[in-house]
């Protein structure tokens, strides 16, 4: 499909429903630190599932040595899982059995063992690394608003933890951007034409937005333009009037503009939906039921809206995927974002935490399975397409459990990550002390007694590990998708902290040859 630079925005910021698509596109081609598809010739995808409101992670890895699971059950007399409750699972390089998931997780256990998942522990939003001794005498900026909801979701979204000081390049000064939109505006010279290379079902939309690549939002339906009626006759009507409509601006330029822009924006609609049939077509019928059989929710369940948002992000991810030749969209690189809300949980965490996991746990492992048929499907020639799909959170919570059943604000968490390319079966960085005896005066991890952790990997570490799989390039392209990233190495390094927060990436992605 061509999608004509000229033609398809004619330096204006497009709109349809929820179509965004950003009016300036920069090629980085002569920039000696440009993004590169050299890890890999075919395509890839990143696939962020935000889980609102802030997951507890606690409750979704949890220790299952004696000293540590009794620290664990001290501070959660009603929600803490016993011991034989717990799925056990076998990290790389620890003792057989260290550590078990929730008893919902049945599905993440068996792809955990199977080495195609992992966890990454006690990760949040920092400005600069930190210790306990720095938390409470306000030698490092803490994170601006620390335990709120929507700073901490602009944080885990934005990468930049202290937009009230931060000193950014005047590229992204006085603009509202996320790691994922950022990483876009480096990546676009990868794929041909202008299409998008990010695509939103669901989660935070700052996480999609660039300093000058704009997302696509898309319902969780999947579907983007207007919805069709049942009569042909009455769409054509429909159409012509529009174009109608459109067509009168009286001279004034702001109704030519308009009536340009939505009327690219319909062409746009139409060219994706095309797009997603032809390239599903091409795919053998056995193989499309089989796809839409794995994300369907099991008899029994209701309201789930993941599975259906993971799937929409499959049937694009297919289309992207997709030769043009073969009537697909032929790109390289492409990042989705989808999210599932209902994680505060400070009452009645046992039932509700544990039907949001069973959620998670049925979405991810649907994912999975797709990509696995996928991989086997010639369409795509001799490079399958590859995606690894992560979580992010506003933020963990905590230990302690408050007198409702429930859980408060924390900061560290445990995230996510899935898929064929992830160093599997591990736990990548460092699980946090849970002793809160005195009130955690002894437990560096916790800033206070409630088992608050203080992350010792950074956002910008998480984000750039996947971000540099994508093909982020050098200096460069690191320091406009992850403007705080170098300071915050640099930190690390001159303040003797562990290697880990010394590195730029956390290796959970098996490197490429």
């Amino acid at each position: 499909m061509d999608f004509s630079r000229r033609r398809f925005l004619r330096n204006t910021s497009l709109g349809l429903g929820a179509l965004t698509v950003s009016s300036t596109f920069p090629r980085w081609l002569g920039d000696a630190a440009a993004a590169t598809l050299s890890g890999y010739a075919g395509y890839r995808a990143t696939v962020c599932v935000f889980l609102l409101g802030g997951n507890d992670a606690n409750n979704l890895l949890v220790p299952r040595t004696n000293i540590a699971h009794g620290q664990y059950l001290d501070a959660r007399s009603t929600l803490g899982i016993p011991l034989g409750d717990l799925r056990t699972v076998n990290p790389v390089g620890m003792a057989a059995g260290a550590y078990g998931l929730h008893p919902a997780l049945e599905k993440l256990q068996a792809l955990f063992e199977a080495e195609r998942a992992a966890f990454v522990c006690n990760v949040g939003p920092l400005t600069l690394p930190m210790r306990k001794q720095d938390y409470e005498q306000g030698t490092v900026a803490r994170p601006d608003n620390l335990f709120s909801h929507s700073d901490q979701q602009d944080a885990w979204a934005s990468a930049i933890s202290n937009p009230s000081t931060v000193d950014l390049p005047p590229l992204l000064e006085n603009k509202a951007t996320g790691w994922g939109g950022r990483t876009a505006d480096r990546l676009h010279g990868l794929n041909p034409g202008d299409y998008p290379e990010v695509t939103s079902f669901g989660g935070k939309a700052l996480f999609t937005a660039g300093a000058e690549r704009q997302p696509l939002m898309v319902s969780p339906s999947g579907e983007l333009g207007l919805t069709p009626a049942q009569g042909a006759a009455f769409n054509t009507l429909r159409t012509q009037a529009l174009e109608d409509v459109l067509a009168i601006h009286n001279g004034v330029t702001l109704e030519a503009s308009y009536g340009g822009v939505f009327t690219t924006a319909q062409t746009f609609s139409a060219a994706r939906a095309a797009a997603r049939e032809a390239a599903w077509g091409a795919l053998p019928g056995d193989i499309q039921v089989e796809l839409a059989g794995y994300f369907t929710p099991p008899a029994g369940t209701s309201g789930w809206t993941l599975p259906s948002q993971l799937f929409q992000v499959v049937r694009d991810l297919v289309a992207g995927a997709m030769p043009a030749a073969s009537g697909g969209l032929g790109v390289r690189r492409q990042m989705f974002s989808a999210g599932l809300g209902g994680f505060d949980t400070h009452a009645g965490q046992d039932t509700t935490h544990t039907a949001l996991l069973a959620q998670l746990d049925f979405s991810l492992d649907a994912f999975q399975k797709a990509m696995t048929l996928l991989k086997d499907q010639g369409v795509f020639g001799a490079h399958p397409p590859q995606a690894t799909l992560f979580t992010m959170s506003d933020f963990g919570r905590t230990l302690a459990e408050n007198g409702e059943r429930g859980t408060d604000h924390g900061w560290g968490s445990h995230a996510i990550v899935v898929g064929d390319r992830v160093q599997g079966r591990r736990l990548h960085g460092v699980y946090p002390n849970l002793d809160l005896l005195s009130g955690a005066v002894n437990n560096a991890d916790s800033v206070d007694g409630k088992g608050r952790w203080l992350p010792s990997l950074s956002v910008d570490q998480y984000g750039f590990t996947l971000a540099s799989w994508l093909g982020l390039g050098g200096i460069a392209d690191r320091d406009h998708a992850f403007p705080n990233l170098s300071a915050y190495v640099t930190a690390a390094t001159t303040g003797g902290f562990p290697a880990a927060a010394r590195a730029y990436r956390v290796p959970f992605l098996i490197p490429d040859p």
